[in-house]
Protein backbone atom coordinates (compact mmCIF):
# COMPACT_ATOMS: atom_id res chain seq x y z
CA UNK A 1 0.00 0.00 0.00
CA UNK A 2 0.84 3.53 -0.79
CA UNK A 3 -0.11 6.98 0.50
CA UNK A 4 1.09 10.57 -1.21
CA UNK A 5 -0.10 13.46 -0.73
CA UNK A 6 1.08 16.44 -3.30
CA UNK A 7 -0.83 18.57 -5.56
CA UNK A 8 -0.81 18.11 -9.41
CA UNK A 9 -1.34 21.19 -11.44
CA UNK A 10 -3.59 21.19 -14.49
CA UNK A 11 -3.99 23.64 -17.41
CA UNK A 12 -5.90 26.40 -15.58
CA UNK A 13 -3.27 28.16 -14.04
CA UNK A 14 -1.98 28.99 -17.49
CA UNK A 15 -4.03 31.88 -19.70
CA UNK A 16 -7.52 31.76 -19.99
CA UNK A 17 -7.03 31.85 -23.39
CA UNK A 18 -6.48 27.79 -22.47
CA UNK A 19 -10.01 27.43 -22.12
CA UNK A 20 -9.57 26.36 -18.75
CA UNK A 21 -11.76 23.64 -17.60
CA UNK A 22 -9.66 21.45 -14.68
CA UNK A 23 -7.39 24.27 -12.80
CA UNK A 24 -5.67 21.22 -10.32
CA UNK A 25 -6.25 17.99 -8.64
CA UNK A 26 -5.01 17.81 -5.22
CA UNK A 27 -4.36 14.35 -4.47
CA UNK A 28 -5.33 13.35 -0.55
CA UNK A 29 -4.91 9.40 -0.87
CA UNK A 30 -3.65 6.97 -3.74
CA UNK A 31 -3.20 3.37 -2.43
CA UNK A 32 -3.06 -0.08 -4.38
CA UNK A 33 -5.90 -1.99 -4.47
CA UNK A 34 -6.36 -5.56 -2.56
CA UNK A 35 -2.55 -5.56 -1.74
CA UNK A 36 -1.45 -5.47 -5.87
CA UNK A 37 -3.83 -8.21 -7.03
CA UNK A 38 -3.68 -8.24 -10.82
CA UNK A 39 -6.85 -7.91 -12.77
CA UNK A 40 -7.01 -9.80 -15.98
CA UNK A 41 -4.36 -7.76 -18.79
CA UNK A 42 -4.94 -4.72 -16.46
CA UNK A 43 -3.00 -5.58 -13.89
CA UNK A 44 -2.80 -4.05 -10.11
CA UNK A 45 -5.67 -1.33 -9.91
CA UNK A 46 -4.95 1.70 -7.83
CA UNK A 47 -7.20 4.19 -5.62
CA UNK A 48 -7.42 8.04 -5.92
CA UNK A 49 -9.00 10.39 -3.05
CA UNK A 50 -9.25 13.71 -3.06
CA UNK A 51 -10.22 17.16 -4.51
CA UNK A 52 -10.93 18.60 -7.98
CA UNK A 53 -11.02 22.20 -8.77
CA UNK A 54 -12.87 24.18 -11.68
CA UNK A 55 -12.43 26.91 -13.50
CA UNK A 56 -15.97 27.87 -16.09
CA UNK A 57 -15.82 30.16 -18.46
CA UNK A 58 -19.25 32.34 -18.18
CA UNK A 59 -18.43 33.69 -21.63
CA UNK A 60 -18.01 30.98 -24.30
CA UNK A 61 -21.18 29.31 -25.99
CA UNK A 62 -20.41 26.32 -24.33
CA UNK A 63 -21.52 27.49 -20.59
CA UNK A 64 -24.38 29.81 -21.65
CA UNK A 65 -27.05 27.77 -20.27
CA UNK A 66 -25.96 27.36 -17.09
CA UNK A 67 -28.38 29.18 -15.01
CA UNK A 68 -26.68 32.26 -13.23
CA UNK A 69 -23.38 32.04 -14.62
CA UNK A 70 -23.52 35.56 -15.17
CA UNK A 71 -24.21 36.91 -12.04
CA UNK A 72 -21.30 34.12 -10.26
CA UNK A 73 -17.81 35.99 -8.98
CA UNK A 74 -15.21 35.23 -11.19
CA UNK A 75 -11.10 35.42 -10.27
CA UNK A 76 -8.73 37.15 -12.03
CA UNK A 77 -8.52 35.11 -14.91
CA UNK A 78 -12.64 35.72 -15.76
CA UNK A 79 -13.66 32.48 -14.24
CA UNK A 80 -15.94 31.13 -12.27
CA UNK A 81 -14.43 28.62 -9.29
CA UNK A 82 -16.11 25.44 -8.34
CA UNK A 83 -14.67 22.17 -6.84
CA UNK A 84 -15.79 19.16 -5.93
CA UNK A 85 -14.45 16.06 -4.12
CA UNK A 86 -13.44 13.14 -6.65
CA UNK A 87 -12.45 9.28 -6.32
CA UNK A 88 -11.05 7.57 -9.25
CA UNK A 89 -10.29 3.11 -9.32
CA UNK A 90 -7.44 3.07 -12.50
CA UNK A 91 -4.96 1.02 -13.52
CA UNK A 92 -1.45 1.81 -12.39
CA UNK A 93 -0.03 1.43 -15.56
CA UNK A 94 -1.95 4.22 -17.02
CA UNK A 95 -1.23 3.06 -20.64
CA UNK A 96 -3.53 -0.05 -19.99
CA UNK A 97 -6.70 1.87 -19.21
CA UNK A 98 -8.79 3.34 -22.70
CA UNK A 99 -12.12 4.11 -21.66
CA UNK A 100 -13.32 5.48 -18.30
CA UNK A 101 -16.87 5.05 -16.82
CA UNK A 102 -17.62 8.20 -14.85
CA UNK A 103 -20.91 7.35 -12.45
CA UNK A 104 -23.11 10.27 -11.67
CA UNK A 105 -23.75 10.06 -7.96
CA UNK A 106 -26.58 9.57 -6.79
CA UNK A 107 -27.55 11.76 -4.26
CA UNK A 108 -23.23 11.44 -3.28
CA UNK A 109 -23.44 7.99 -3.26
CA UNK A 110 -21.75 5.52 -5.24
CA UNK A 111 -23.71 2.71 -7.50
CA UNK A 112 -21.41 0.95 -8.97
CA UNK A 113 -19.81 -1.29 -7.03
CA UNK A 114 -23.62 -3.30 -6.74
CA UNK A 115 -24.36 -2.57 -9.87
CA UNK A 116 -21.26 -3.07 -11.98
CA UNK A 117 -18.96 -5.00 -9.88
CA UNK A 118 -21.80 -7.24 -8.44
CA UNK A 119 -20.22 -6.00 -4.99
CA UNK A 120 -21.29 -4.63 -1.72
CA UNK A 121 -20.98 -1.46 0.34
CA UNK A 122 -20.37 1.88 -1.14
CA UNK A 123 -17.46 2.87 0.56
CA UNK A 124 -14.06 2.62 -1.35
CA UNK A 125 -11.52 1.13 0.76
CA UNK A 126 -8.52 -0.60 -0.80
CA UNK A 127 -8.33 -3.43 1.42
CA UNK A 128 -12.11 -4.57 1.58
CA UNK A 129 -12.87 -7.00 -1.30
CA UNK A 130 -16.15 -7.08 -0.90
CA UNK A 131 -16.35 -3.63 -2.69
CA UNK A 132 -15.17 -4.88 -5.77
CA UNK A 133 -17.11 -7.98 -6.60
CA UNK A 134 -16.23 -9.98 -9.30
CA UNK A 135 -14.06 -6.88 -10.72
CA UNK A 136 -16.06 -7.21 -14.08
CA UNK A 137 -14.73 -3.86 -15.06
CA UNK A 138 -11.83 -4.03 -13.40
CA UNK A 139 -10.86 -7.22 -15.32
CA UNK A 140 -11.61 -4.98 -18.77
CA UNK A 141 -9.04 -2.40 -17.90
CA UNK A 142 -11.95 0.41 -17.09
CA UNK A 143 -11.22 3.46 -15.26
CA UNK A 144 -14.41 4.40 -12.77
CA UNK A 145 -14.31 8.09 -11.89
CA UNK A 146 -16.55 9.36 -9.05
CA UNK A 147 -16.88 12.88 -8.96
CA UNK A 148 -19.54 15.47 -6.69
CA UNK A 149 -21.97 17.35 -8.33
CA UNK A 150 -24.95 18.48 -6.42
CA UNK A 151 -24.09 21.40 -4.40
CA UNK A 152 -26.56 20.62 -1.12
CA UNK A 153 -25.20 17.12 -0.15
CA UNK A 154 -24.71 17.07 3.82
CA UNK A 155 -21.10 17.10 4.82
CA UNK A 156 -20.84 13.13 5.73
CA UNK A 157 -17.86 10.35 5.26
CA UNK A 158 -18.41 8.59 1.74
CA UNK A 159 -20.33 11.50 0.48
CA UNK A 160 -19.06 13.26 -2.64
CA UNK A 161 -19.91 17.14 -2.01
CA UNK A 162 -19.49 19.57 -4.66
CA UNK A 163 -19.03 23.72 -3.79
CA UNK A 164 -20.40 26.18 -6.13
CA UNK A 165 -20.54 30.22 -5.51
CA UNK A 166 -23.31 31.93 -5.18
CA UNK A 167 -24.96 34.08 -7.87
CA UNK A 168 -25.82 38.05 -6.85
CA UNK A 169 -26.53 41.29 -8.70
CA UNK A 170 -23.93 44.02 -9.47
CA UNK A 171 -22.53 45.60 -6.48
CA UNK A 172 -23.61 42.88 -4.33
CA UNK A 173 -27.02 43.22 -4.27
CA UNK A 174 -28.89 40.13 -3.46
CA UNK A 175 -31.27 37.89 -5.83
CA UNK A 176 -34.31 37.25 -3.56
CA UNK A 177 -36.83 34.21 -5.16
CA UNK A 178 -39.08 31.80 -4.24
CA UNK A 179 -38.26 28.27 -3.06
CA UNK A 180 -41.51 25.86 -2.14
CA UNK A 181 -40.35 22.70 0.25
CA UNK A 182 -43.37 20.05 1.37
CA UNK A 183 -43.46 17.07 3.34
CA UNK A 184 -45.78 14.25 3.89
CA UNK A 185 -45.86 12.93 7.25
CA UNK A 186 -46.61 9.81 8.71
CA UNK A 187 -45.58 10.52 12.18
CA UNK A 188 -46.16 13.73 14.36
CA UNK A 189 -42.79 16.11 14.60
CA UNK A 190 -41.99 19.47 16.15
CA UNK A 191 -39.25 20.49 13.45
CA UNK A 192 -39.23 19.93 9.28
CA UNK A 193 -36.27 20.62 7.76
CA UNK A 194 -36.60 23.13 4.41
CA UNK A 195 -34.17 20.63 2.21
CA UNK A 196 -35.14 17.36 0.37
CA UNK A 197 -34.64 14.16 2.54
CA UNK A 198 -31.13 14.70 4.15
CA UNK A 199 -30.43 17.49 1.71
CA UNK A 200 -29.29 21.02 2.48
CA UNK A 201 -32.45 23.43 2.36
CA UNK A 202 -32.12 26.92 1.25
CA UNK A 203 -31.96 29.88 4.16
CA UNK A 204 -34.53 31.64 4.19
CA UNK A 205 -34.36 35.53 4.13
CA UNK A 206 -36.20 37.57 6.21
CA UNK A 207 -37.48 35.06 8.90
CA UNK A 208 -39.99 37.33 10.70
CA UNK A 209 -41.71 38.49 7.15
CA UNK A 210 -45.32 37.16 6.39
CA UNK A 211 -44.47 36.84 2.87
CA UNK A 212 -43.36 32.79 3.99
CA UNK A 213 -46.89 31.07 3.54
CA UNK A 214 -46.92 27.58 5.19
CA UNK A 215 -49.98 25.35 4.13
CA UNK A 216 -51.52 21.73 4.71
CA UNK A 217 -54.00 19.49 2.54
CA UNK A 218 -55.17 15.70 3.44
CA UNK A 219 -53.96 14.93 -0.50
CA UNK A 220 -51.95 14.99 -3.84
CA UNK A 221 -54.48 17.50 -4.71
CA UNK A 222 -57.06 18.99 -2.28
CA UNK A 223 -57.44 22.24 -1.29
CA UNK A 224 -54.93 23.90 0.62
CA UNK A 225 -55.17 25.54 4.05
CA UNK A 226 -53.19 28.00 5.28
CA UNK A 227 -51.35 27.46 8.58
CA UNK A 228 -51.49 30.24 10.98
CA UNK A 229 -47.96 32.03 11.01
CA UNK A 230 -48.20 31.79 15.10
CA UNK A 231 -48.60 27.94 14.90
CA UNK A 232 -45.38 28.31 13.15
CA UNK A 233 -41.83 29.75 12.50
CA UNK A 234 -38.47 29.42 11.55
CA UNK A 235 -35.84 27.76 13.99
CA UNK A 236 -35.83 23.91 15.81
CA UNK A 237 -37.63 23.68 19.35
CA UNK A 238 -35.47 21.23 21.28
CA UNK A 239 -36.29 20.24 24.88
CA UNK A 240 -38.76 23.03 25.14
CA UNK A 241 -36.44 25.78 23.85
CA UNK A 242 -36.13 27.49 20.04
CA UNK A 243 -33.14 27.29 18.44
CA UNK A 244 -32.25 29.22 15.56
CA UNK A 245 -31.92 27.61 12.16
CA UNK A 246 -32.39 29.52 9.14
CA UNK A 247 -33.14 25.81 7.44
CA UNK A 248 -36.07 24.38 9.49
CA UNK A 249 -39.08 25.10 10.51
CA UNK A 250 -40.63 24.67 14.04
CA UNK A 251 -44.13 23.78 15.87
CA UNK A 252 -44.70 23.95 19.48
CA UNK A 253 -47.65 21.44 19.40
CA UNK A 254 -46.41 19.37 16.54
CA UNK A 255 -47.41 19.05 12.61
CA UNK A 256 -49.89 16.82 11.99
CA UNK A 257 -49.48 12.65 10.91
CA UNK A 258 -51.36 12.36 7.55
CA UNK A 259 -50.61 15.59 6.34
CA UNK A 260 -49.12 17.24 2.71
CA UNK A 261 -47.06 20.24 4.34
CA UNK A 262 -45.95 23.25 1.94
CA UNK A 263 -43.82 25.91 2.33
CA UNK A 264 -43.44 28.62 0.25
CA UNK A 265 -40.70 31.14 1.51
CA UNK A 266 -37.98 33.37 0.15
CA UNK A 267 -34.37 32.71 0.08
CA UNK A 268 -31.45 34.89 -1.50
CA UNK A 269 -28.44 35.00 -3.41
CA UNK A 270 -28.57 31.35 -5.14
CA UNK A 271 -26.26 28.72 -5.92
CA UNK A 272 -25.41 28.23 -9.13
CA UNK A 273 -26.44 24.93 -9.50
CA UNK A 274 -26.22 24.32 -13.04
CA UNK A 275 -22.22 24.27 -12.66
CA UNK A 276 -22.90 20.46 -11.70
CA UNK A 277 -23.54 19.73 -15.40
CA UNK A 278 -20.10 21.15 -16.87
CA UNK A 279 -18.43 19.79 -13.82
CA UNK A 280 -19.33 16.29 -14.87
CA UNK A 281 -18.76 17.44 -18.67
CA UNK A 282 -15.26 18.94 -17.63
CA UNK A 283 -13.97 16.10 -15.51
CA UNK A 284 -14.22 13.98 -18.88
CA UNK A 285 -13.40 16.24 -21.12
CA UNK A 286 -9.76 16.63 -18.79
CA UNK A 287 -9.50 12.44 -19.07
CA UNK A 288 -9.74 12.19 -22.86
CA UNK A 289 -7.66 15.73 -23.74
CA UNK A 290 -5.49 16.89 -20.94
CA UNK A 291 -1.67 15.32 -21.71
CA UNK A 292 -1.04 16.39 -17.71
CA UNK A 293 -4.08 14.18 -16.57
CA UNK A 294 -3.68 11.66 -13.48
CA UNK A 295 -6.05 9.35 -15.22
CA UNK A 296 -5.70 9.86 -19.17
CA UNK A 297 -8.23 7.65 -20.89
CA UNK A 298 -9.38 7.71 -25.04
CA UNK A 299 -12.87 7.53 -24.63
CA UNK A 300 -15.50 8.17 -21.96
CA UNK A 301 -19.05 6.27 -20.90
CA UNK A 302 -21.23 8.27 -18.42
CA UNK A 303 -23.80 6.28 -16.01
CA UNK A 304 -26.70 7.13 -14.25
CA UNK A 305 -29.09 5.73 -12.13
CA UNK A 306 -32.65 7.07 -11.20
CA UNK A 307 -32.16 10.45 -9.84
CA UNK A 308 -28.79 10.73 -12.09
CA UNK A 309 -30.16 9.22 -14.80
CA UNK A 310 -32.49 12.17 -15.22
CA UNK A 311 -29.25 14.24 -14.81
CA UNK A 312 -27.83 12.95 -18.04
CA UNK A 313 -30.82 13.14 -19.73
CA UNK A 314 -30.92 17.28 -19.01
CA UNK A 315 -27.32 17.16 -19.60
CA UNK A 316 -27.77 15.92 -22.94
CA UNK A 317 -31.05 18.22 -23.43
CA UNK A 318 -28.92 21.52 -22.86
CA UNK A 319 -25.96 20.51 -25.42
CA UNK A 320 -23.88 20.02 -22.20
CA UNK A 321 -22.16 16.82 -24.61
CA UNK A 322 -19.64 19.47 -26.09
CA UNK A 323 -16.60 20.65 -23.72
CA UNK A 324 -15.46 24.31 -23.84
CA UNK A 325 -13.19 23.40 -26.59
CA UNK A 326 -15.87 22.29 -28.83
CA UNK A 327 -14.97 18.61 -28.43
CA UNK A 328 -17.29 15.46 -27.79
CA UNK A 329 -17.40 14.74 -24.28
CA UNK A 330 -18.92 11.23 -23.15
CA UNK A 331 -18.99 8.57 -25.90
CA UNK A 332 -21.51 6.56 -24.78
CA UNK A 333 -24.04 6.80 -21.72
CA UNK A 334 -26.13 4.08 -19.56
CA UNK A 335 -29.18 5.99 -18.48
CA UNK A 336 -30.98 3.36 -15.88
CA UNK A 337 -34.24 4.14 -14.43
CA UNK A 338 -35.01 7.51 -15.36
CA UNK A 339 -37.66 6.74 -17.46
CA UNK A 340 -38.76 10.12 -19.13
CA UNK A 341 -38.01 12.42 -16.59
CA UNK A 342 -35.54 15.29 -16.06
CA UNK A 343 -35.35 17.07 -12.90
CA UNK A 344 -34.52 20.43 -11.10
CA UNK A 345 -30.83 20.44 -12.17
CA UNK A 346 -30.08 24.21 -13.76
CA UNK A 347 -32.54 26.68 -12.43
CA UNK A 348 -32.45 29.67 -10.04
CA UNK A 349 -32.73 27.81 -6.36
CA UNK A 350 -33.26 24.42 -7.86
CA UNK A 351 -33.47 21.61 -5.67
CA UNK A 352 -31.61 18.35 -7.70
CA UNK A 353 -33.31 15.72 -5.34
CA UNK A 354 -36.83 16.94 -5.63
CA UNK A 355 -38.14 13.85 -7.77
CA UNK A 356 -41.99 14.86 -8.55
CA UNK A 357 -42.85 11.07 -6.69
CA UNK A 358 -46.46 10.34 -6.60
CA UNK A 359 -46.36 9.82 -2.72
CA UNK A 360 -43.81 13.05 -2.26
CA UNK A 361 -42.19 16.61 -3.55
CA UNK A 362 -45.22 16.57 -5.52
CA UNK A 363 -45.06 19.09 -8.83
CA UNK A 364 -41.70 19.33 -9.35
CA UNK A 365 -40.26 19.74 -12.87
CA UNK A 366 -39.72 16.32 -13.85
CA UNK A 367 -41.83 14.74 -16.27
CA UNK A 368 -41.94 17.47 -18.64
CA UNK A 369 -41.21 17.62 -22.33
CA UNK A 370 -39.51 16.74 -24.65
CA UNK A 371 -39.39 12.79 -23.82
CA UNK A 372 -37.91 11.10 -26.51
CA UNK A 373 -34.62 11.74 -28.10
CA UNK A 374 -36.20 12.53 -31.36
CA UNK A 375 -37.80 15.38 -32.32
CA UNK A 376 -41.43 15.91 -31.63
CA UNK A 377 -44.01 18.20 -31.51
CA UNK A 378 -46.27 18.69 -28.02
CA UNK A 379 -49.83 18.71 -29.18
CA UNK A 380 -50.41 20.99 -26.19
CA UNK A 381 -47.86 24.05 -27.16
CA UNK A 382 -47.41 22.75 -30.41
CA UNK A 383 -43.53 23.32 -29.73
CA UNK A 384 -41.36 21.27 -31.81
CA UNK A 385 -38.00 19.66 -29.54
CA UNK A 386 -36.67 16.41 -28.48
CA UNK A 387 -33.73 15.22 -25.77
CA UNK A 388 -31.07 15.59 -28.47
CA UNK A 389 -32.36 18.63 -30.45
CA UNK A 390 -30.01 21.14 -29.34
CA UNK A 391 -26.52 18.59 -29.89
CA UNK A 392 -25.03 17.73 -33.52
CA UNK A 393 -24.67 14.83 -34.59
CA UNK A 394 -21.40 14.41 -34.37
CA UNK A 395 -21.01 15.62 -30.66
CA UNK A 396 -23.81 12.77 -29.72
CA UNK A 397 -22.99 9.87 -27.53
CA UNK A 398 -24.63 6.08 -28.06
CA UNK A 399 -26.95 5.94 -25.18
CA UNK A 400 -28.56 2.83 -23.43
CA UNK A 401 -31.66 3.68 -22.15
CA UNK A 402 -32.83 0.90 -18.93
CA UNK A 403 -35.91 1.09 -17.38
CA UNK A 404 -37.65 -1.82 -15.28
CA UNK A 405 -41.32 -2.09 -14.68
CA UNK A 406 -41.35 0.44 -12.17
CA UNK A 407 -40.16 3.44 -14.57
CA UNK A 408 -43.20 2.79 -16.51
CA UNK A 409 -45.63 3.21 -14.19
CA UNK A 410 -43.65 6.06 -11.92
CA UNK A 411 -41.97 7.79 -14.35
CA UNK A 412 -43.71 7.69 -17.67
CA UNK A 413 -41.20 5.50 -19.46
CA UNK A 414 -43.10 4.71 -22.24
CA UNK A 415 -42.72 8.18 -23.87
CA UNK A 416 -39.13 7.67 -24.72
CA UNK A 417 -40.26 5.44 -27.02
CA UNK A 418 -43.78 7.04 -28.16
CA UNK A 419 -45.44 10.31 -29.31
CA UNK A 420 -46.59 12.39 -26.70
CA UNK A 421 -50.06 11.13 -26.60
CA UNK A 422 -49.16 7.83 -26.16
CA UNK A 423 -50.78 6.46 -29.12
CA UNK A 424 -47.50 5.48 -31.77
CA UNK A 425 -44.60 4.04 -31.27
CA UNK A 426 -41.47 6.01 -33.03
CA UNK A 427 -38.69 5.17 -34.14
CA UNK A 428 -35.23 5.61 -32.55
CA UNK A 429 -32.35 7.03 -33.45
CA UNK A 430 -29.49 5.51 -34.70
CA UNK A 431 -27.39 5.86 -31.46
CA UNK A 432 -30.08 5.07 -28.68
CA UNK A 433 -31.16 1.45 -27.88
CA UNK A 434 -33.90 1.30 -25.38
CA UNK A 435 -34.04 -2.01 -22.99
CA UNK A 436 -37.15 -2.74 -20.47
CA UNK A 437 -36.47 -5.01 -17.48
CA UNK A 438 -39.76 -6.42 -17.07
CA UNK A 439 -41.67 -6.33 -13.38
CA UNK A 440 -38.20 -4.94 -12.28
CA UNK A 441 -37.86 -3.02 -8.97
CA UNK A 442 -36.36 0.61 -9.12
CA UNK A 443 -33.41 -0.23 -7.49
CA UNK A 444 -32.42 -3.37 -9.14
CA UNK A 445 -31.01 -5.95 -6.11
CA UNK A 446 -27.78 -8.37 -6.83
CA UNK A 447 -27.88 -11.07 -8.63
CA UNK A 448 -27.97 -13.79 -8.09
CA UNK A 449 -30.71 -13.43 -4.97
CA UNK A 450 -29.02 -14.20 -1.57
CA UNK A 451 -30.97 -16.10 1.25
CA UNK A 452 -31.70 -13.32 2.92
CA UNK A 453 -33.44 -11.93 -0.20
Amino acid sequence: MRRLWYVLIGLGFLAPSMSARVLSIIVEQRDTILEGKNWGSAGPYELIKGKVFFGTDPLIPQNQNITDIAYAPIDANGLVLSSADIEVLKPIDPLLSKVALVEVSNRGGKFTPSYFLNGTGSELDPDAPEIYGDGLLLEEGITIIWVGWQFDIPDQKNLLNFVVPKASYPEGTPIIGQVRSDWTLDESTHNLGLGHRTQIGYPVYDPQSDIHVLTKRNGRNSERQIVPRSDWDFGRFENGNVQPDDRTIYSKEGFEPGMIYELVYYSSNPPVVGLGLSAIRDIIAYAKYDPTAIFPVQQGIAAGVSQTGRFLRQFLYQGFNVDESNRKAFDGMMIITAGAGRGSFNHRFAQPSRDAHRYSAFFYPTDIFPFSAREQIDPETKIKDGILAHTKDAFQPKIFSINTGYEYWGRSASLIHTDPSGKTDIDLLPNERIYHLASGQHYVDRFPPTKEG
